[in-house]
């Protein structure tokens, strides 16, 4: 006997930034989405304790896909809609994602649906912005439906992933590709980052860091470097705390030359030691409006254009990986005596 459960996951603002290019790219992705997961299997942990054991996913993203289409008929782009919005509280940026978990022989809980519901979201922030930078929006969110009260939906902004698509575009480097999600997904599942909650390989801290990345807002601070640096080191392998020539040289051997424009490592690296020996200024959360992102790029202590293009090299690792069906980069050092 199968069992089934239906999560509804209501997303307040879910409508990404983007120009009227980037607009018509992300429909594009969600197009290809929504008919992607029908009853798609998917492996994943039902408890914070539990082995992974396989499931069966349904994704309903009409809702979702209907808003996009609304925002950019309506306003050309959703960064114009967003503009709209502001003086016009009547105008939609709300979606919804509706996700259905089927099981084979055993009946669902509430608390493994939502726990497999979960996993199953970051996975879809993963692939989204990996696939297309800055595509999937998750804030104001809360999940709807008896028993949803009893559990929080997670929130994932797509501001950074945008900033890095627009760095990669406006420095010429280092440029990210367009990529099938159908292969994007298959990549992660073979990572086999869904069947854990503590990664071990290189590769999962990478794509949890990910996350931890997506959770930020606005604020292009101390901390949100730490995580883009850590994530270029794991990839890279450069665990030397002083390895800033390492990660240079190595990032040349993958992706070539770095233009000075595009060039942040000196300046995450140097962030990076500042806030280790306590010389970083340290800032408040900010309110979140529509005004917060231009105050904050003017803010000392933002670094808005490392982080950006930092996340831009990430994301390009990661679609290099992606590319030669690989998930890790094995360097070699020699050495002669003349």
């Amino acid at each position: 006997m199968t069992s089934s459960t239906t999560i509804r996951l209501h997303i307040g603002n879910a409508v990404p930034p983007g120009n009227e290019n980037e607009t018509r790219e992300v429909i594009a992705l969600w197009q290809d989405i929504e008919g992607y997961f029908t009853e798609k299997p998917f492996v994943a942990r039902g408890g914070m304790k539990s082995e992974a054991i396989p499931y069966l996913v349904t994704l309903n993203a009409s809702p979702l896909l209907q808003t996009l289409k609304g925002a950019r008929a309506q306003s050309g782009s959703f960064t114009l809609h967003h503009q709209a919005y502001v003086d016009n509280a009547d105008i939609t940026i709300d979606g919804e994602l509706i996700i259905t978990i089927d099981s084979d022989n055993r009946e669902l809980s509430e608390e493994e649906s939502y726990q497999v519901a979960t996993a199953f979201i970051q996975q879809l922030i993963m692939a989204c912005h990996i696939a297309c930078p800055g595509s999937i929006q998750i804030l104001k969110a809360r999940f709807s439906g008896e028993g949803a009260h009893r559990y929080e939906a997670q929130h994932f902004d797509a501001r950074t992933f945008h900033g890095a698509r627009r760095a990669s575009v406006e420095n010429k480097w280092p440029k990210l590709e367009k990529h099938s999600f159908g292969n994007v997904w298959s990549w992660l599942e073979t990572s086999e980052v869904s069947k854990t909650d503590t990664a071990i390989k290189n590769i999962n801290k990478v794509l949890f860091t990910l996350l931890k990345v997506a959770e930020q807002r606005h604020e292009y601070s101390a901390r949100t470097v730490l995580l883009v640096m850590y994530q270029i080191e794991l990839l890279l392998d450069c665990r030397k705390f002083n390895s800033l020539d390492l990660i240079r040289d190595r990032t040349r051997l993958v992706l070539g030359n770095i233009p000075e424009a595009a060039d942040c490592l000196q300046e995450l690296h140097e962030v990076r030691y500042q806030l280790f020996i306590s010389n970083h200024p340290v800032h408040p959360p900010p309110l979140i409006c529509h005004t917060t992102e231009t105050v904050l790029r003017e803010q000392l202590g933002q670094h808005n254009s490392a982080l950006e293009s930092g996340t831009a090299l990430v994301l390009k690792l990661l679609q290099d990986l992606i590319t030669h069906d690989a998930y890790r980069y094995a360097f070699t050092e020699s050495f002669t005596r003349n």
